[in-house]
């Protein structure tokens, strides 16, 4: 068995969205003023990679308390979808994939964005999805789909509400994604933080 790290590493000061809150992670005690070391983090429930519960867009919608932990575990394809910056996913890069998008499938699909982490044009020039291709995706009943890049689309209000409100799990920014194999068991489960919308999680591929 061999274990894929799909995470980013989070890292004091690391970019975010504008609107969202940064990412703080600084020494509280060492082992001279304390006897041990510890740290204070502060950031976003959405920092880094991580998972959208179907509360961060749909006020009754489900928690990440209220999500049933298979939904963050299973067996996941991975579609390649190569994009460059700004360049739309159409339901045509999905529907050659159709076989595979069963009702409650884990699909993640790579771009190659997930190589520019880091850079000034992460957040701002990433391969969109259009709104159509999240309405065929919400269409299929699939449980989760995961993405290289940092949200979905640019039309980020209209196609969170199109997935969040089909309960499909929302994973964004996942690392490494050219290290996979096509199928393996996703493993990435959030924080169980009561009534919020989100959590960062330690994504990972498990293959045999």
């Amino acid at each position: 068995m061999k274990l894929i790290d799909l995470s980013h590493p989070m890292v004091h000061g690391q970019q975010t969205f504008p609107m969202d809150p940064k990412l703080s992670i600084v020494p509280h005690g060492n082992t001279t003023t304390l006897k041990y070391n510890i740290s204070q983090i502060s950031m976003s429930s959405h920092q880094g990679t991580h998972l959208d519960a179907m509360y961060h867009f749909i006020d009754d919608g489900k928690t990440l308390d209220q999500m049933p932990l298979d939904w963050f575990y299973g067996p996941t394809n991975l579609l390649r979808i190569p994009k460059n910056a700004k360049e739309e996913i159409t339901i045509d890069d999905f529907r050659q994939h159709e076989p595979l998008l069963t009702e409650g499938a884990k699909i993640i699909y790579e771009t190659g964005w997930h190589k520019n982490f880091g850079a000034d044009n992460f957040f701002t020039e990433f391969p969109t999805m259009t709104l159509e291709a999240s309405k065929y995706l919400a269409s299929k009943k699939i449980r989760l789909i995961g993405m290289d890049t940092p949200t979905p689309s640019y039309d980020w209000y209209e196609v969170h509400h199109v997935l969040l409100g089909a309960e499909i799990v929302i994973v964004e920014t996942l690392n490494n994604l050219d290290q996979a194999p096509d199928a393996f068991i996703f493993m990435g489960f959030p924080l169980n933080i009561k009534g919020r919308d989100g959590s960062p999680i330690r994504a990972v591929a498990m293959v045999e």
